[in-house]
């Protein structure tokens, strides 16, 4: 996927037993321009991401989230994605249709990418 301003962040965690010195092996996997990894052994993202996924009930991992342009996000402002997708066994049954699926969710980054930053 190549999108001009686009940033990914990838955020590693504790959950299945992760650790910090293995992150180096994370990085290949996702790299390029915009890409920035960061270890978060603590959990706290995907505890302020939780409340934004209705019936995930533990901080948010092995979610896939997008956000438009000009979106910031400010301590304890929790925004809502413009655009999810998980791998996450206990959303399986309530959201059959935000199961990742690379295509949609690559065409769903391009459309977002296109609209104008908003003030």
């Amino acid at each position: 996927m190549n999108i001009p301003n686009l940033s990914i962040l990838v955020i590693s965690s504790t959950q299945l037993g992760a650790q910090e010195k293995r992150i180096d092996n994370v990085i290949p996997l996702m790299h390029g321009d915009g890409v920035k990894h960061y270890w978060g052994g603590e959990q706290r993202v995907g505890a302020f991401i939780q409340p934004l996924i209705e019936g995930l009930d533990s901080p948010a991992w092995d979610l896939w989230k997008l956000d438009g342009p000009g979106v910031v996000w400010e301590k304890g402002e929790a925004l809502g994605p413009d655009w999810w997708e998980q791998q996450l066994g206990s959303l399986g049954a309530a959201y059959p249709d935000r199961r990742l699926d690379a295509e949609r969710f690559s065409a769903k980054a391009q459309a977002l990418a296109r609209l104008p930053a908003e003030d």
